[in-house]
């Protein structure tokens, strides 16, 4: 998997995150400040435990949100959405559209 910086959304968390990659709208930004937010309060609240919490990035190709469900101590990746096999069958059909050839 291929994700930018991974954010536990601590109070320190810094505006790349919260703006998401270079070129986003201003709409989407604002969609990802309150997505952040609410992860944010989730992981606050130990809405998932004590033991786990959500962590939001972006995937470093395709520039789309990822958000995960992290183990707290070992930094496991439990789950993730939008799931790997996504995420790699969106950069073949990409790769396809602009003609290139899949390895």
């Amino acid at each position: 998997m291929i994700t930018t910086a991974m954010q536990s959304l601590s109070p320190s968390y810094d505006a790349a995150t919260r703006e998401g990659p270079r070129g986003t709208s201003p709409e989407q930004a604002a969609k990802n400040r309150e997505l952040v937010k609410a992860i944010k309060a989730i992981n606050e609240s130990q809405g998932l435990g004590s033991t786990s919490e959500l962590r939001f990035s972006f995937d470093k190709d395709s520039g789309q949100p990822l958000i995960q469900v992290v183990d707290r101590v070992t930094n496991e990746v439990i789950t993730q959405l939008p799931p790997e096999v996504t995420l790699r069958a969106a950069a073949v059909l990409k790769q396809l559209r602009e003609g290139g050839r899949v390895a």
